[in-house]
């Protein structure tokens, strides 16, 4: 497929998918797509900033939402404590919160390896986890951050659930951009020299730490953004938004869907939005057990597809080409 001929199928793919409530309203009047393809799109971002850390740079972390439940909280907070509901101040209170925390922890772990590197990335997270649970006057503690709002772009307001949707979806394709572009740059390369062979990487003049610490602030500013949509969009933010259980869900998304691929994270994120919230509702009330199926899935993929959706799709086309 020729370039420009590709560019413009990718172009037309975006703009359909950040006008889709306008388009799809006459189909689809209780908005419940246009609902879940908002929270499958903040998936993905999340995911691709993980995807930055396992598929990029060969740093499998555990601790990722984290930088997800600070952005959420700092989006929140800011937003209450400076009566204000700018982007700009909101969003970029999400994103300094969410970079500062990833300097810090990413100071302490970056030059550890593998299991030790998990543990460390787990432990810290559940140090954050904590202090949102527990810091009460802040954060609300087990009761939560309620009340967020949603933004403004100077006039333009966010609060209709279409227009949260388009700012959702414009930041989506940005993301997917930036990460696209860091994947094919000489940055990306050299992210993936470091997880292939990170000794080789030193011999030849890298400053290796450097370059997975700069990568895993990168991925934490990311999440802390996905974390501040999820906070609009809900208008709710939880100590759970920073917990193990959904740094395990960005993790499954990113292997179930193919790490190191942009696509990967993207329909990882989509098979996990509809097992969570679209096959519960086709199943009787006692049998909606959407951990349980996601659980058998991470566990099918694992055995029998590690290479993920993306790889298995891959596979798949080229068995039919060469017949």
């Amino acid at each position: 497929m020729r370039p420009l001929v590709r560019w413009a199928l990718v172009a037309a793919a975006a703009v359909a998918l950040v006008t889709f409530p306008y388009w799809s309203a006459p189909w689809e009047s209780t908005r419940f797509a246009t609902t879940l393809l908002r929270d499958a799109l903040v998936l993905a971002i999340f995911a691709l900033s993980l995807d930055l850390l396992v598929g990029r740079a060969g740093m499998p972390s555990l601790g990722h939402a984290a930088f997800f439940g600070a952005g959420a909280y700092a989006a929140g907070i800011a937003g209450q404590r400076l009566a204000t509901d700018q982007l700009p101040i909101t969003l970029g209170a999400a994103a300094l919160v969410a970079a500062l925390l990833a300097l810090v922890i990413g100071v302490l772990v970056v030059r550890s390896e593998g299991i030790f590197f998990l543990m460390l990335t787990l432990a810290l997270a559940q140090i954050v986890f904590a202090i949102a649970f527990q810091w009460t006057a802040v954060t609300g503690g087990s009761n939560g951050l309620s009340g967020v709002g949603r933004p403004m772009l100077a006039t333009l307001d966010f609060s209709s659930p279409d227009l949260m949707y388009v700012l959702v979806a414009i930041t989506f394709v940005a993301a997917a951009f930036l990460v696209w572009g860091l994947a094919r740059s000489p940055y990306g390369r050299a992210l993936i020299g470091v997880r292939e062979n990170e000794r080789r990487m030193r011999a030849l003049g890298y400053d290796t730490a450097r370059l997975r610490l700069s990568a895993f602030v990168l991925a934490g500013t990311i999440a802390g953004i996905a974390g501040a949509l999820s906070a609009y969009s809900t208008r709710f933010v939880s100590a759970q938004d920073a917990g193990l259980g959904n740094s395990v869900r960005a993790f499954v998304t990113v292997l179930v869907g193919g790490a190191g691929t942009l696509g990967g994270p993207i329909a990882g994120s989509a098979l996990v939005s509809v097992i969570e919230r679209v096959v519960p509702s086709l199943l009787p009330v006692e049998l909606r057990i959407s951990e349980a199926i996601l659980g058998l899935v991470f566990i099918a993929f694992v055995l029998f597809a590690r290479q993920g959706m993306v790889g298995l799709g891959r596979q798949t086309w080229l068995r039919v080409r060469s017949r």
